[in-house]
């Protein structure tokens, strides 16, 4: 029988769990939920005990499901969410019964930039969403906090590396991990001393940086039991959400660019240099395939927007249903435009004051209208990041989309369209960011000589071609000259 891996993505929403074999197919998959705790504004946290649960149910369920699967089990690789940062005290246990995740926004900033020119700071680590969200950030914010605690701080880890940690009693972070933390010199490829000197902490505070796809450690008696698996099951070092979701999606070599569209949406190039750009901020992170990186643009409301609109009109109807009524209304939405920042812009939507809009209404507006100028609104958005990326990359490679927002059609034919180019669409979709891991995994085990082989789990990629991109020139016009003039406003929530 042919060897099995596990693969975990520990997102934000829930851990999904899934089995992959060596011919790149996923085998089985299970997903658990956990909640996000919102005590106050801007802080947003969760339970490292609750991403432990997420992973032993997880895998006692997919074994589960997969009789002898156990026995087969060549290694396990996680994804984790970026971001976060759990203060560990000197004996490996957690500080605090919750840990600010990627969104909590208390990062205290000014003691580092007193010492050190914020651009500079981005240049070096390509850490381009708003700098309090970075963990030498947040680690400032727990240190002013709960001085006591902080006293007795001896690591701060992300969230795969502590699940690691409690998997095989090693404690370890790959580099695209690291290249999250605020510390990071891309090109030297470590921690930078002064960055740290500045932020007032030490490097021994952080885990020591392995390849993704080396091993950490092996699963312990105690872990084995917990999670119904043998024990001695080798344990990747696994990677950063970001370069795992772009391994899976076919980003294994140069230029390769693909597009998420989720709740939020991101445009993502594979390169050998970081792609940097101190005006739009890009986000970088190292990639787990060694020597490369993964640099981003977003827009931060897609999907959510969506659900905003359909919340106000179509509340009990099916999302699917909602998209699916678009078709009723013609390209341009009859004049109604949808600038979709509802929740603040990034740098190339008009930063954070950034508010959306829909303009254009008149009495003859249908919900049909509504839908549509919604869906166009984030074509919209994500073609100027497509177009701002591929210049700055240089990246000519055909799109790759993923994530909820490529389910549809009728949403592909309009992001084709308004994109001016054809679109490829895979059979992964939700399971990019495990088949990720997965690959980190076999690579691991040495039963694939390298990360090209995940791109045999995408098959014969189906191409969506534009069939009218001139019936959206009036509609882009529209757009641009709403989002210029709503950009500069200064708009309080």
């Amino acid at each position: 029988m042919t060897e099995l891996v596990l693969a975990y993505d520990l997102g934000t929403g829930g851990c999904k769990a899934s089995l992959w074999d060596a011919d790149a197919r996923q085998v089985a998959e299970v997903v658990m939920p956990y909640p996000t705790l919102h005590p106050s504004p801007d802080r947003n946290e969760q339970r490292p005990a609750d991403w432990w649960d997420a992973v032993v149910s997880s895998t006692r369920a997919l074994l589960g499901r997969s009789p002898g699967a156990a026995t087969r089990i060549a290694g396990l690789a996680l994804s984790g969410q970026s971001l976060g940062v759990i203060a560990l005290d000197p004996r490996g246990e957690p500080l605090s019964d919750t840990t600010p995740i990627w969104s909590d926004a208390r990062g205290l900033t000014e003691h580092v930039f007193a010492h050190l020119e914020e651009g500079e700071w981005y240049r070096r680590t390509g850490n381009g969403f708003g700098a309090p969200l970075y963990p030498i950030f947040k680690a400032a914010t727990l240190r002013a906090e709960d001085p006591d605690r902080w006293a007795r701080t001896a690591r701060l880890v992300g969230s795969k590396d502590w699940v690691n940690l409690r998997l095989t009693g090693e404690l370890a972070t790959d580099h695209s991990m690291a290249s999250g933390t605020g510390a990071y010199d891309l090109r030297a490829a470590d921690y930078a001393d002064d960055i740290l000197a500045a932020a007032g902490l030490d490097r021994g505070l952080f885990a020591p940086i392995a390849r993704s796809h080396d091993r950490v450690g092996t699963l312990t008696a105690d872990a084995a039991t917990a999670l119904n698996l043998p024990a001695g099951i080798p344990v990747f070092a696994g990677a950063v959400d970001n370069a795992a979701m772009a391994l899976g999606s076919r980003g294994t070599a140069e230029g390769r660019i693909y597009a998420a569209l989720g709740s939020s949406s991101w445009i993502t190039v594979t390169s050998s240099r970081p792609v940097l750009d101190e005006a739009t901020r890009p986000y970088v992170f190292a990639h787990a395939v060694p020597g490369m990186f993964v640099s981003a643009l977003s827009t931060f409301s897609s999907g959510t927007s969506f659900d905003w609109l359909r919340r106000l009109i179509a509340a009990d109807a099916d999302p699917a249903d909602v998209i699916a009524s678009a078709a009723a209304s013609p390209a341009g939405a009859r004049g109604v435009t949808f600038v979709p920042t509802l929740a603040g812009g990034t740098p190339l939507e008009g930063g954070s004051a950034a508010r959306g809009i829909l303009s254009g209404l008149h009495l003859s507006t249908g919900t049909a209208d509504l839908v549509r100028a919604c869906l166009e609104g984030i074509a919209f958005s994500l073609d100027r990041s497509l177009r701002h990326i591929r210049e700055l990359s240089g990246s000519t490679e055909p799109l790759l989309v993923s994530g909820g927002g490529a389910r549809s059609d009728l949403w592909n034919g309009i992001y084709a369209d308004v994109l001016g180019s054809a679109l490829q669409r895979s059979t992964v979709d939700q399971q990019a960011a495990t088949l990720g891991a997965a690959t980190i995994a076999f690579v691991g085990a040495g039963i694939w000589a390298d990360f090209s082989r995940a791109d045999a789990a995408h098959g014969a990629l189906e191409t969506i071609t534009p069939t009218h991109p001139e019936s959206y020139d009036a509609a882009r016009a529209r757009f641009d000259a709403v989002s210029a003039a709503l950009a500069p406003q200064e708009v309080s929530p």
